[in-house]
């Protein structure tokens, strides 16, 4: 009695199980011709029709620079601002020319005010000579 009641359960799971798996198939055609689970086949090619969300940035990204000549052993401070409707993205602080290396310290960078509006840069002077920095912006132009 046991050993009947136990195939039974097995035979009603198992054809639970096979009517469940056919159920959820993809395009489920039972023709002669067709197959289970066939691809789905495209009418027409994707198209989009919706307007850019914005454009390009091609073109958009514009970097102004200015030079400061800092006295030897001394410190300064320079701040390039973003044109007004433009958006400041990045900046660099550097000395103006590769060679010779020159010995200074960049001491802060970055922008300091919300939103931000400029790049700012201190940099020390650790030689007895003069030294001319660099300090550029990063900025977006808006949209045409």
């Amino acid at each position: 009695m046991h050993v009947a009641k136990s195939i039974l359960l097995l035979l009603s799971g198992a054809t639970a199980g096979i009517a469940f798996v056919i159920s959820c198939g993809d395009n489920l055609h039972l023709g002669a011709d067709a197959a289970v689970d066939a691809p789905k086949i495209a009418d027409a090619a994707p198209v989009c029709d919706c307007p850019a969300a914005e454009p390009p940035l091609a073109g958009r990204f514009v970097v102004f620079s200015q030079l400061r000549v800092i006295a030897g052993n001394d410190t300064g401070s320079q701040s390039v601002p973003c044109p007004a409707g433009m958006q400041l993205i990045s900046g660099s602080c550097t000395t103006d020319f590769i060679n010779p290396i020159r010995e200074v310290t960049l001491q802060q960078s970055g922008f300091f005010e919300m939103p931000p509006a400029a790049w700012n840069c201190m940099f020390r002077n650790n030689e007895a000579t003069p030294v001319t920095i660099r300090v550029s912006v990063i900025c977006l132009k808006p949209t045409p």
